[in-house]
């Protein structure tokens, strides 16, 4: 239920929460067996917004990369300000070849901005992965996309949306759901 309080993204987020989704079956499931379909009720919704991104993540990671026909094609992101780009590519080129994943493109932004979608090489990025060039995105940590977690989520559902995944070469920990 919404509150004339919320912003527009905190009642887009809780509309979307809302909608269950569907879980694929594996591989070696019968595709005459329908019984997958059969949820009764969708799943639960974490209590704590930075865990709820974490399984957002995970799932957008597992379901894009859970049948490997060949190497994945990937694109290494960095944003910085602060360092060189050079350490964090380096990072996500290491995770990427770890995994036999193959490099197609490089891309650096050098901004503070939170907002992905404005900044000048974020968007060449989304448009490969959208024209097929590339299945996912490597970047150091989830930093390079945006450190606010509306834009980040925003992200990851737009990946999830175009069978797109990315990959944080050195993940964040997950802040503690308890307050201290």
């Amino acid at each position: 239920m919404t509150t004339p309080t919320q912003t527009l993204a905190e009642r887009i987020t809780a509309f979307l929460d809302g909608i269950p989704s569907p879980h694929w079956p594996a591989p070696a499931d019968s595709c005459l067996n329908d019984s997958w379909w059969g949820f009764t009720e969708p799943p639960p919704i974490p209590a704590n917004r930075q865990t709820r991104l974490v399984q957002l993540y995970r799932s957008t990671l597992d379901a894009a990369i859970a049948l490997p026909e060949a190497p994945y094609k990937v694109l290494l992101y960095a944003n910085t300000m602060v360092d060189e780009p050079t350490h964090a590519l380096a990072a996500a080129e290491t995770y990427a070849h770890d995994r036999g994943w193959c490099v197609v493109g490089r891309f650096v932004d050098a901004t503070t901005d939170t907002q992905p979608w404005t900044r000048e090489e974020w968007p060449k990025v989304l448009r490969q992965l959208r024209g097929g060039f590339a299945q996912g995105v490597v970047t150091d940590g989830r930093s390079a996309v945006s450190t606010a977690d509306e834009p980040y989520e925003q992200t990851l559902r737009w990946l999830s949306d175009h069978f797109s995944f990315i990959a944080h070469a050195r993940p964040a920990p997950l802040a503690s759901a308890v307050a201290r």
